[in-house]
């Protein structure tokens, strides 16, 4: 039935003359050669189907400029497509593609190359004849190294080799003066080429995830870059020159080696967005207070001893973070940060909390888990209309996590609780929103997310937060019944991250275990969460269901797309 509806479709296109044409979601195997009927279509969809194999015939089709066969089963492209010679996009993602034809360098107007997610494990360098290329996405493959021949892509605007094989970066790289924005994180990168220095066009360079032991001082020449992610390398220092990048906005050295912060980093104007935890650093330069329009510090799990003054200063600050550290103090001049949202100190030696706190008008949650203070003070006061920084219930709770004390009835709904059943995502078509759920099924189960605890050591594998009153039990499919209380159906959240996942406005990659956030959440205190590992349990018997993170994924994905998600 679905070939017959393809040809219908086909028969129709040609007899109309119509220019596009969409066979998407078919179920075909093969793509009818009566394709060829149809020699005026300049937009031919076919994703979301089973084809294993590109018949020749669609070589004939000269006026097709898009091609989308995403989400197939193709295995390789034929010679034949060098012979359409107006195609300007191409989209062969999520296939089983193994290499790339030579011919396709004959594609002379192609302006955006997609194949993401296949099994790529080299470039051709018949790539360098593709002059008009503006974009190619080769994420998420097995490619070893990037050809000579790609210095010759002087239309180039973006780049994507993220999560391959790669191990060295050409010099050639440095002639692309029209590259925006260039994409190789989780590669085996030891080392940044100086001639990345001469991209004055390049906004975004993520090199997150590799074997990066230095930052090559010719980087403070990208004076266009707003976004630099280093995030997860060896970097032990940080050259002087990136005091010269006047327009970045994002910094990630997250999880490096560290040691000391350069008094230039206050000469970064435009930044916002400062991550600089998981190393070795002692001291905060005083120079940091310069950045005014900085919006989120994190300088966590680091070794500093004290908070300068000068931080006082930073009038934009809505989130700081320095948990796991060593601080004893917190400087009076905190108490000036008028817009400051979150100040979360947890993990340190921290005994009381100043009186300046109590000037923080926008104040909403204040963490000092694990450590000595002994009293809150009543200073805080008890919300905004009597000077005070916010409800001191809710402050209280967030510094302590308290919970609710339990109702009866709530805990005679956790007695009705049934045993586990096997958990199958394929067999859940008809699964109800969590946001609708009852407060039971809000908190999880009791017995389901005993096991979710047990499972994952007490803490919640997003954020590492081990205090088990603050952890709930979250479906990955919604609550449909006792069957979908099954551990590989569940996560243990804390309680905030819990309710960003069941709004969609965080999710898990499938394939990779990452964490991602929707557009909502960029520039604000979650976005440190963004690629973060899921920490999976030692049993992998109670691992997450693939099809469970798939389906929430795709969801994910859809909302943003669509613009559909909701901001807190």
């Amino acid at each position: 039935m679905t070939r017959e509806e393809a040809v219908r479709r086909i028969e129709w296109a040609a007899e109309k003359k119509l220019k596009e044409l969409d066979l998407s979601k078919l179920g075909l195997e093969e793509l009818p050669l009566e394709i060829v009927k149809c020699t005026l279509l300049t937009r031919l969809v076919l994703c979301d189907n089973k084809i294993t194999s590109i018949p020749d015939v669609l070589g004939q089709l000269s006026n097709l400029e898009r091609l989308n066969l995403n989400n197939n089963k193709i295995t390789s492209i034929p010679e034949a497509f060098g012979q359409l010679s107006n195609l300007i996009c191409l989209e062969l993602n999520d296939n089983e593609i193994t290499s790339i034809p030579e011919a396709l360098g004959q594609l002379s107007r192609l302006m955006w190359l997609h194949l993401t997610n296949n099994q790529l494990t080299c470039i051709p360098e018949g790539i360098g004849e593709l002059w008009n290329l503006r974009v190619i996405d080769l994420s998420n493959n097995q490619i070893a190294g990037i050809p000579e021949a790609i210095g010759q892509l002087f239309n180039l605007k973006v780049i994507d080799l993220s999560n391959n094989l790669i191990a060295c970066i050409p010099e050639v790289i440095g002639q692309l003066w029209n590259l925006q924005e260039l994409f190789l994180p989780n590669n085996q990168i030891a080392e940044i080429p100086e001639a990345l220095g001469q991209l004055s066009s390049l906004k975004t360079l993520y090199l997150r995830g590799n074997q990066i032991t230095s930052i090559p001082e010719a980087l403070g020449q990208l004076s266009n870059l707003d976004k630099l992610h280093l995030g997860e390398n060896q970097i032990t220092s940080i050259p002087e020159a990136l005091g010269q990048l006047s327009n970045l906005k994002e910094l990630y050295l997250t999880d490096n080696q560290i040691r000391e912060i350069p008094g230039v980093i206050g000469q970064l104007s435009s930044l916002r967005v400062l991550y600089l935890n998981s190393n070795q650093i002692t001291t905060i330069p005083k120079t940091l207070g310069q950045l005014s329009n900085l919006k989120l510090l994190n300088l966590g799990k680091n070794q500093i001893a004290e908070i300068p003054e000068t931080l006082g200063q930073l009038s934009s600050l809505r989130t700081l973070y320095l948990g796991g550290n060593q601080i004893t103090t917190i400087p009076k001049m905190l108490g000036q940060l008028s817009n400051l949202a979150k100040l979360l100190l947890p993990n340190n030696q921290i005994a009381e909390i100043p009186e300046a706190i109590r000037s923080m008008k926008n104040l909403e949650k204040l963490d000092l888990q694990n450590n000595p203070v002994l009293i809150f003070p009543q200073v805080l006061g008890h919300g905004q209309d009597d000077g005070g920084c916010g409800d001191l219930r809710t402050i209280l709770d967030s510094c302590f996590h308290t919970c609710n004390p339990g109702l009866p009835e709530l805990d005679a709904e956790r007695q009705k609780i049934e045993s586990e059943e096997y958990f199958d995502a394929e067999t859940l078509q008809d699964a109800r929103r969590r946001t609708t759920a009852s407060i039971v099924q809000r908190q999880g189960q009791a017995e389901f997310r005993r096991k979710l605890l047990t499972a994952y050591g007490g803490r919640c594998p997003i954020t590492d937060c081990d205090v088990e009153s603050a952890i709930e039990a979250a479906h990955i499919i919604p609550y449909q019944g006792t069957q979908t209380n099954h551990p590989t159906n569940g996560l243990p959240l804390r309680a905030d991250i819990h309710t960003l996942f069941d709004l969609h406005l965080l999710s898990i990659r499938p394939d990779t275990n990452e964490v991602v956030i929707a557009p909502e959440l960029v520039g604000t205190c979650y976005q440190y969460l963004a690629d973060r590992k899921l920490t999976l349990p030692q049993d992998q018997k109670t691992a997450p269901n693939q099809n469970a993170l798939s389906k929430h994924y795709e969801t994910f994905l859809s909302k943003c797309k669509s613009g559909q998600l909701q901001r807190l």
